[in-house]
């Protein structure tokens, strides 16, 4: 699979509108899902502030399309952490909630930017990784 993502990414770039690649992508992405049928567990945490208790989610996929789904709404929530965890119980991948802002002249916090940071399991901040992964489980 990896081997027809480059040829298509590599081939392709400059040929093809970037609609039909990331079709291409996808199509290619969610062959690989059926051919191996592997049951994929999304994971996602909350913390809720110092009087409320985290709230934790676990959803099963066994579909891209269902991945993308549950993925694409624990961002829409605002859920601080998001992981992926394969059917042997080993994390591929965090996503983190970052906030980028600044503090105005009557000291409220003033939010510039939100977004997700990818981590993955070979990422320098090992104990970083860690201790996410154990926050999840």
């Amino acid at each position: 699979m990896i081997v027809l993502l480059k040829k298509i990414i590599y081939t392709n770039f400059c040929t093809v509108n970037c609609f039909e690649q990331l079709a291409l992508i996808i199509q290619a992405i969610s062959s690989f899902f059926f051919l191996t049928k592997t049951m994929l567990t999304i994971a996602t945490f909350q913390d809720n502030g110092p009087y409320f208790p985290c709230t934790k989610g676990l959803y099963q996929a066994a579909r891209l399309r269902d991945l993308l789904f549950h993925v694409r709404l624990a961002m829409e929530d605002r859920e601080d952490t998001i992981a992926i965890f394969d059917q042997e119980g080993s994390c591929k991948g965090i996503w983190r909630m970052m906030l980028e802002g600044h503090t105005d002249s009557a000291g409220d916090a003033i939010i510039d930017h939100e977004g997700y940071e990818l981590m993955r399991p070979d990422t320098k901040e090992q104990w970083l990784f860690k201790r996410l992964v154990q926050e999840l489980q």
